[in-house]
């Protein structure tokens, strides 16, 4: 299991996120009704805020209001489970954060512990939206219900902290583990892809490794070839650099591995590789001037949150619709016309759960995404334009709640 926890100053949208992301499942909410929507829980949560406003301005003013957490079992750590496990694992871990003690790290007396389980929180289950796997999502009152600030200095830390002691008590892998575990998980996987290659090929080495359910990123030189590349699992993102042994899977070694798994077919082998190998056949002069734009792709590395990152790879032609048709209406008042153009951006590469989270973060998220996805009839360009179509839909301000 893993555990990451940021303060947030958009604490209305994250805890509806929470609470009505599609599929989510309420857990818990402590010291706030149950029977009420994400935006009064929040509501109740800043009038309790504004009772002790005159304690709290004695203070540096509290910008970051709530804390969000997420935590993460493996999928075999939390198989079979039912609602009631996952509510003893929701109490357990805010008991366990609650009790670790930074102060003699951080020098403040504040940091001895947190009250979540004096304050108001919600706690929902989310299902992941491609791999199905269920993680919880708990958002808390900065201010516990005895007006003591929850300590945010070095949170994402105690919220390890905190996972660890529980993987221990209950025998599961440790988070430090969890990251080589799934380095060794790729390299295998990037091992037997080179062992199924008769020629070696950097797109047939992409498109590989997305089939097993990877995202890949490859940096390409100006004058052809590839400089780097990474390979992302979930919300991790691991650079060629820190997979294999002896950094035998980087652009400067991996066609020598290739060779070492293949010693007859290497030996006609070309020592370098040509333009083929690193994209389809170049278009004739006749289709090149058409083609150009197409060939070209842009490349992105977008941020929902503190620690939620994502790669796009999107072909210039689309990403210029994008651009061009992504507005900031009036209909926007919080959002940024970056944060459009990323939803946008975070549709096109099929992240839906990503965009719509970003649409809250920037004070949107009304419309319906139920359905939603290319058609087997979109080309890259029809997409684009159904994307910029409803980022600006999703990004507009929310008029009511929808349950």
């Amino acid at each position: 299991m893993i555990a990451k926890a940021a303060t947030i100053s958009h604490g209305q949208n994250a805890i509806t996120y929470s609470v009505n992301k599609d599929r989510a499942e309420l857990v818990k909410v402590n010291h706030l009704p149950d029977n009420i929507s994400p935006e009064a829980m929040y509501r109740r949560m800043m009038l309790h805020q504004q009772k002790f406003a005159a304690q709290l301005q004695r203070r540096r003013p509290l910008k970051e209001t709530v804390i969000r957490i997420e935590v993460s079992p493996a999928e075999e750590e939390s198989r079979n489970w039912t609602m009631d496990d996952w509510l003893r694992l929701a109490n357990e871990f805010i008991q366990t954060f609650d009790s670790i003690d930074l102060s003699k790290k951080t020098k403040r007396a504040s940091s001895k512990c947190t009250n979540l389980n004096g304050s108001q929180y919600v706690v929902a289950l989310h299902h992941d939206s491609k791999s199905g796997i269920l993680h919880l999502h708990i958002d808390a009152n900065r201010v516990d219900m005895e007006c003591h600030v929850n300590d945010g200095h070095l949170i994402g830390e105690r919220a390890a902290r905190a996972a660890n002691i529980i993987n221990e008590r209950r025998g599961w892998i440790q988070s430090e583990n969890i990251s080589e575990h799934h380095k060794k998980e790729i390299s295998d996987c990037c091992m037997e892809i080179l062992r199924s290659m008769e020629v070696f090929s950097w797109q047939r080495y992409k498109i590989e490794l997305i089939k097993r359910g990877y995202g890949v990123h490859l940096q390409e030189k100006d004058e052809g070839g590839i400089h780097g590349y990474s390979v992302k699992r979930g919300n991790s993102i691991y650079k060629s650099s820190v997979l294999g042994i002896g950094r035998n899977l980087t652009p400067s070694k991996i066609e020598n591995t290739w060779r070492k798994l293949h010693p007859e077919e290497s030996k006609s082998y070309p020592s370098k590789p040509n333009s083929e190998q690193l994209r389809s056949a170049t278009p004739a002069p006749a289709e090149r001037h058409e083609d150009t734009l197409q060939l070209v792709v842009k490349h992105y590395d977008i941020a929902t949150d503190n620690y939620h990152s994502y790669h796009v790879d999107i072909p210039e032609a689309s990403d210029n619709i994008i651009r061009e048709e992504c507005s900031l209406e009036e209909a926007h008042p919080l959002a940024k016309i970056e944060e459009i153009q990323h939803t946008a951006l975070l549709l096109f590469a099929g992240y839906l759960e990503a965009a719509t989270s970003m649409a809250a973060s920037s004070g949107g998220g009304s419309s319906d995404t139920t359905g939603w996805g290319r058609d087997k009839d979109d080309d890259d360009i029809k997409w684009a334009h159904r994307c910029a179509k409803m980022a600006n839909a999703i990004c507009r301000r929310r008029k009511g709640i929808h349950r």
